[in-house]
């Protein structure tokens, strides 16, 4: 095949790929089957994915304080399948960051995050907050039970600065 006959093949395919992509962003992942979300995409985790904040079965606020704290009003109650918006302010005068996903996942960007210390997130799964900032965040829960939430800025979970809970 000749070169000028395969930039057509190549726009197409292109074509599709950008077509499917596009169609992804308003999917209702709570019908999915979910049973390999490793593939799923860049941003998927072993706990779940974001989802768009305006698909949440509930709203739960998190403040972020100086103090290592991270407190969660209500308290977490979340079941498989729910789709969560979190309302994270940054009470504090340092930058905290709020991050969901496994154990692992998080032990990973620790370590990611200490040879890194002023890198900062927006990426659905984490999301770094500026002093008296508020982000939202929006997650579906399916997969692993066991979450962690955490501030993986260095030296903050280590002070306390995470959360565990095992999802009902």
């Amino acid at each position: 095949m000749k070169n000028y006959q395969l930039l057509p093949i190549g726009l197409l395919f292109a074509a599709a790929t950008t077509f499917a992509a596009g169609q992804h962003e308003g999917m209702d992942h709570s019908n999915m089957n979910h049973g390999n979300m490793e593939h799923h995409g860049k941003m998927a985790s072993a706990v779940g994915m974001p989802a768009p904040t305006e698909q949440a079965t509930q709203t739960v606020k998190v403040s972020l304080s100086d103090d290592m704290k991270m407190q969660f009003s209500p308290a977490l109650n979340i079941k498989q399948g729910d789709i969560v918006r979190f309302v994270v302010t940054n009470t504090g005068q340092i930058p905290h960051e709020f991050s969901i996903g496994s154990i692992d996942e998080q032990d990973k960007h620790r370590a990611m995050m200490r040879s890194m210390p002023d890198m900062q997130h927006s990426d659905g799964t984490t999301v770094t907050l500026q002093a008296g900032e508020t982000a939202e965040l929006g997650w579906h829960f399916m997969g692993q039970n066991f979450v962690e939430f955490s501030c993986n800025i260095p030296g903050h979970a280590e002070a306390g600065m995470k959360m565990n809970t095992i999802l009902r």
